[in-house]
């Protein structure tokens, strides 16, 4: 056998195995973000211990509060498992509900969100917490805010039921939670504020970054397969096309260490938001989602302010609706 041949089948052979490994690696990875499990899964206590641990969180008066389980049933046959915290006082006579609903990241549940309670309480918003569609108490699988996004839509639907149709209605959530804020932006009306913690700009390539991974051929196998099996498209996961044609006011918040999410991210959604009052406040050596952990009072404070802003802008439209 000629000397290139030999070449040629090594080079062959090479290829196949290349391509071999990529599909297994693509089919791991998939596995992994659309049915999490283990360390990709917390528990309700794990989630509870992780939080105690960062301080300041109290499960006791969590515990104590009053709350209203509910469940969204979704068109696919997923169940959204949901508790409405009502606020520590009503709106004055007169004067329409506000309520925020807080949107959890991947591998987690709805008690990483406990946390936030006292600073929209206490403003006087009612809080729903949930768990995403893989995670906590819900069914289906995960899709990184492709579906997500509608879960939300509903929730919202959901508030407006039980609070009424002017409802001030806020959205706070965390990486796949802000993901999911961002991505519903273009299916949502009236919502008065959002606040996306450390949000990528588009998904495909946030998995590529994240996992290390080639984009030709393993993402690309990924995307394949969520798309076959659960006809999702990473590709059509892009939060950034969504804040370029948004209105509402948007708080970005982000963390220079974040190794998971770059700050740049955040930069460039900063960039692209359209909103006069909309914000990007980042937290000096502070990792992915860790702002409110390393800076609570900062955090919370810059919540706050913004809050306020958002409400005195709808005060000043109000006016206006009603002519």
């Amino acid at each position: 056998m000629a000397w290139y041949w030999v070449v040629l089948l090594v080079a062959a052979g090479i290829a196949a195995l290349i391509v071999l490994i990529g599909f297994v690696a693509a089919l791991v990875a998939s596995h992994i973000v659309t049915k999490p499990k283990g360390i990709n899964r917390l528990t309700f206590e794990k989630a509870r211990e992780i939080q105690s641990g960062w301080g300041g969180v109290d499960f006791e008066a969590y515990d104590r509060m009053e709350k209203e389980a509910f469940t969204i049933h979704r068109g696919d046959g997923v169940d959204l498992a949901c508790e409405f915290i009502p606020a520590v006082s009503p709106s004055p006579p007169g004067q329409p509900a506000k309520c925020l609903i807080r949107v959890h990241g991947f591998s987690q549940n709805r008690m990483i969100s406990v946390r936030f309670l006292p600073v929209f309480r206490a403003m006087g918003y009612s809080v729903v917490i949930y768990d995403q569609r893989g995670f906590g108490d819900s069914g289906g699988f995960c899709s990184l805010g492709y579906y997500e996004k509608h879960d939300l839509a509903a929730i919202v639907d959901w508030v407006r039921q039980r609070l009424g149709e002017d409802t001030v209605i806020g959205l706070h959530g965390e990486s796949l939670g802000a993901i999911t804020i961002l991505e519903a932006l273009d299916v949502l009306e009236n919502i008065a504020f959002a606040i996306p913690d450390s949000s990528c700009t588009t998904v495909y390539n946030m998995v590529t970054a994240l996992a290390h991974l080639p984009a030709f051929p393993v993402v690309s196998i990924v995307n394949l397969w969520v798309r076959l099996r659960y006809g999702a498209s990473l590709k059509d996961i892009r939060p950034i096309d969504k804040v370029a044609k948004s209105e509402i006011p948007l708080l970005f918040l982000h963390g220079t260490a974040d190794w998971q999410i770059r700050v740049s991210e955040g930069q460039k959604l900063f960039a692209a938001a359209k909103n006069p009052l909309s914000r990007l406040e980042i937290f000096e050596g502070s990792g992915h989602c860790m702002g409110h952990a390393d800076d609570t009072q900062r955090y919370e404070q810059i919540i706050r302010e913004f809050v306020c802003a958002s409400e005195e802008a709808l005060r000043r439209e109000a006016p206006l609706e009603a002519v």
